[in-house]
């Protein structure tokens, strides 16, 4: 390991919002059995980080705890097993506290870079890439449409593709001139999510039949769109809560809706350990090798002291991946 014993990392004192972060600084352990101490290049920033720390979510956490769970960096360390070489460029998702210039993490989560991409780039695909590739074994898919809310968002442009290649015809739902991701990556239609009424041009876009399933992370203001452009006995699959939960849901908007499924994801549900986890990042870091544009654009960069300004750009909204880079500015 390279003379640095300290780590400076980002946590998150108590519950709520960007302002309740603060930078400690920790002695860095010996790294043990199973484990590497990561230098970190680009930490990913997710909504999932945010919902946590709100203190209500699905997903509960006790206080204070070291936020971030994304990143991309080098092993500059390893435990006695020596299991991957010190040097290596790696990335990965689940690893607990990444905002931070140093975090230790069990070998099984590291995922080796491949040539031809750099650390901002694995940083905005890791956590995406395992989500979006869970999402496809939720539901049924060869033959089926689909529709695809924020298409263009992280885990919308991998998942766009990985559904089309799975047998799916998709909507791809964009705002603006995004709409033109969502093609490029594979859709058959696309909706302009501003046009007016989503669920009619969906509808619309699948000849009056409707959507086989539909992929929502957006949660309060889409929910009955979503019913609304589903087929009969279609699944609505809703891996987040961008507007807040869903307000006021019965069961007699499933049967009035067509009999449909609803269901909250949990990618734990849907992989089979690290060793799957890892596959499914794999096959996003090789999708990203040969297609650029499944990564999602870098709409702010922000060094480890400014960690609260980058959730704030995350939380309200940014139209990219907001990466924090523990040594921009030190």
């Amino acid at each position: 390991m390279d003379t640095t014993t300290q780590r400076r990392f980002a946590r998150a004192t108590r519950p709520g919002g960007p302002e309740v972060i603060e930078v400690a600084v920790e002695d860095i352990a010996s790294p043990g059995p199973g484990e590497a101490v990561v230098k970190i290049e680009a930490a990913g920033l997710n909504h999932a980080d945010s919902l946590i720390r709100s203190g209500d979510y699905v997903v509960s956490t006790s206080f204070p705890f070291p936020v971030g769970v994304e990143a991309a960096g080098t092993v500059v360390a390893t435990g006695p097993d020596g299991a991957v070489p010190v040097g290596t460029r790696v990335c990965g998702t689940g690893w607990m506290g990444s905002c931070a210039d140093f975090v230790t993490v069990p070998v099984e989560r590291l995922v080796r870079i491949p040539d031809g991409l750099g650390f901002e780039e694995a940083a905005s695909v890791a956590h995406a890439g395992a989500a979006a590739g869970a999402l496809t074994r939720v539901w049924p898919l060869a033959g089926r449409r689909a529709a695809v809310w924020g298409a263009a968002g992280s885990v919308g442009r991998l998942l766009v593709p990985w559904l089309t290649e799975r047998g799916a015809e998709v909507v791809g739902i964009a705002s603006g001139d995004r709409v033109n991701v969502a093609r490029e990556l594979g859709a058959a239609q696309v909706v302009e999510r501003g046009s007016g009424d989503v669920a009619a041009a969906v509808r619309a876009a699948t000849g009056g039949h409707g959507v086989d399933v539909v992929f929502d992370p957006v949660a309060a203001s889409t929910f009955r769109a979503s019913l609304s452009m589903l087929a009969p006995r279609g699944c609505l699959i809703n891996y987040g809560q961008l507007t807040g939960p869903v307000p006021g849901a019965d069961f007699g908007e499933l049967f009035k809706a067509g009999g449909v499924f609803v269901t909250k994801f949990n990618a734990g549900a849907y992989v089979d350990g690290f060793d799957d986890v890892v596959g499914l990042i794999e096959e996003a870091l090789a999708l990203a090798v040969k297609h650029p544009a499944v990564v999602s654009p870098v709409a702010g960069r922000f060094p480890l002291d400014e960690v609260c300004e980058g959730y704030r750009a995350l939380e309200a909204g940014s139209p990219g991946k907001i990466l924090i880079l523990p040594g921009r500015g030190t």
